[in-house]
């Protein structure tokens, strides 16, 4: 019995059932050898041996890979004091990534590649020169709309954490996993409640950004169960007549997540400009 309420506590947890796995197996092969040693021929021998020598520096080298390189999954929920303890900072190039990533998203919308059609095919100079021009006035439209985007997510996270009475703490991420999000309402009540920002520029529904939110909701509520919720705020350039179908679609696909998400739809004229 008492092996059996000691095994209960070990399987807690991920490391505690590879404990118990690796003593299981461990102690099974030594029980083994010990009490049939003498009924096993010297061939049969061989083998129990260099399996219980070899076996723990296996385990040694297993668990070097697993704790440096994913630590942070050898533990539950219940191993924590807080559930924020599964909150950390992202790293400058975390945030880097994940802000060129989401102005990618949201400029790709309304994006042309077209070039005049106008030049002669033969004037490969005067094509380079299109070209290279187009490039600049991209490059300068997504410098200008990407700074753009920070200041809309400034704008909109404030304003929902005066709105909930909160504090909140940007770029988040979950653990060791790829679930982040643009901000955390850190309150006194405790909820954990968390906030992402995105932006659509036309009326597209633009699946790939939506998908993309909807894994990392479901991740992070897996960590944290119905305590879990995300305040999924969408800013749009179109008119409001547009409007309509996108939030159709949007909700639709919201209402098959498990995920709790209060989705807010924000016209671009109601968001200041820092």
């Amino acid at each position: 019995m008492d092996f059996l309420k000691g095994a209960k506590d070990f399987a807690r947890n991920p490391l505690g059932i590879i404990a118990l796995f690796i003593s299981l197996i461990y102690g099974f092969a030594s029980l083994l050898l010990d009490s049939a040693a003498e009924k096993l021929t010297e061939a049969e021998r061989w083998p129990l041996i260099i399996f219980i020598v070899i076996f723990p520096m296996m385990v040694l080298v297993a668990f070097y890979k697993l704790v440096t390189k994913h630590h942070g999954k050898l533990y539950a929920p219940g191993d924590f004091k807080d559930d924020k303890s599964f909150l950390r900072t992202l790293s400058p190039e975390e945030q880097e990534v994940r802000l060129e990533k989401e102005v990618k998203e949201s400029f790709g919308q309304t994006k042309t590649n077209h070039i005049d059609g106008s030049v002669e095919p033969g004037n490969q100079a005067a094509q380079e020169r299109n070209k290279q021009d187009e490039r600049e006035k991209r490059k300068e439209e997504h410098r200008r709309f990407r700074q753009e985007l920070e200041k809309i997510e400034t704008q909109v996270i404030d304003r929902i954490a005066e709105e909930h009475g909160a504090k909140a703490e940007r770029n988040v991420g979950i653990g060791s996993t790829d679930a982040n999000f643009d901000a955390f309402l850190s309150s006194d009540e405790g909820r954990l409640t968390f906030v992402e920002v995105k932006v659509l520029r036309s009326p597209a529904p633009a699946m790939m950004m939506l998908d993309r939110v909807l894994y990392g909701a479901v991740v992070a509520d897996k960590y944290f169960g119905s305590r879990f919720k995300l305040i999924l705020a969408v800013v749009y350039y179109f008119e409001d007549d547009d409007l309509e179908r996108v939030e159709r679609i949007w909700r639709r696909k919201l209402s098959n997540c498990p995920a709790n998400i209060e989705l807010r739809f924000i016209p671009r004229s109601e968001v200041e400009d820092a």
